[in-house]
């Protein structure tokens, strides 16, 4: 179906699995259990995120996968319902899903060619395009939700790519010097750590720096950052300490600026999204 990938993507609907018949169908009998697979540029979350989110902004290609009926996504530039909606990365928006289970992947858009990103969400937003193109991952929710041993066994024998796209994504190339600082960053979460200390690492003036991290990765340096920092909260969700211990741990000078970044990242607050994310099964993956 796509030409622009390492691996070309071949989306298909499995002939005779009950489990993705169920929800293809909009059944409400196929047992689903929140989940989320965390792993360096890719993000799957099954849960219900319901109609009361405010607007939010993700650094990264968001797909919404409606498991029983469409979704609504609000954003400036109008507003889209599918059972599919594909919304590019750092672009504000705002989702109304109902009561049903919603699978969100995010892609990180400086793992990816902007060829590869733009045509999958331009394919996944295709009218044409229904459920079935994720019959693989939707046997996969199905499974891990009964047995979450499942999970850890199909994610270790299978790339996050194939698993939901059947294909492999088309690796970006980046500058090794852009590698040295986004490892740097992962690491550390220091809201202090800037463009000049960036790019005094690599023998860079500050504005030389943020040029190159931007037309290597697409993305501006300060928005990658910021990004990352409020996308580290996953991994301390199911952590049992404060949220005050939380933001600092974060890098955040404090709780207020830490609350500030979460809501308008996820649209809800940390506190909000700790509850309701806690019930989750979480999968972390070095690599994905």
């Amino acid at each position: 179906m796509f030409t622009n990938f390492s691996t070309p993507l071949t989306f298909r609907k499995p002939a005779d699995d009950h489990a993705s018949q169920l929800l293809w169908e909009g059944g409400e009998s196929m047992s689903v259990k929140p989940l989320i697979v965390i792993g360096k540029d890719r993000v799957c979350h099954v849960c219900q995120l319901g109609s009361r989110l405010d607007e939010r902004v993700i650094g990264a290609l968001v797909i919404y996968l409606g498991l029983e009926h469409d979704v609504t996504v609000h954003r400036d530039t109008g507003t889209q319902t599918g059972r599919i909606v594909a919304v590019e990365p750092y672009a504000r928006h705002r989702i109304v899903s109902g009561r049903q289970h919603v699978c969100t992947i995010l892609v990180e858009p400086e793992s990816v060619t902007d060829t590869s990103l733009n045509a999958l969400r331009s394919e996944l937003n295709h009218p044409a395009t229904g459920a079935e193109v994720f019959g693989d991952l939707l046997d996969f929710i199905h499974d891990a939700g009964r047995n979450p041993a499942t999970m850890e066994k199909t994610l270790r024998g299978l790339s996050f790519d194939r698993l939901i796209f059947d294909g492999e994504l088309e690796k970006r190339p980046v500058d090794q010097r852009i590698s040295q600082i986004t490892e740097l960053l992962d690491r550390e979460t220091d809201g202090l750590i800037g463009a000049d200390y960036c790019g005094r690492q690599i023998s860079l003036t500050a504005s030389r720096f943020r040029r190159l991290f931007r037309e290597t990765t697409g993305v501006q340096f300060r928005n990658y950052r910021m990004w990352r920092r409020a996308r580290s909260y996953l991994h301390l969700v199911k952590e049992q300490i404060s949220l005050t211990q939380t933001a600092l741990e974060l890098g955040y000078p404090d709780s207020t600026h830490f609350s500030h970044s979460i809501r308008h990242t996820y649209g809800l607050p940390p506190r909000q999204m700790k509850t309701h994310m806690e019930p989750s099964i979480f999968f972390l993956m070095d690599a994905v």
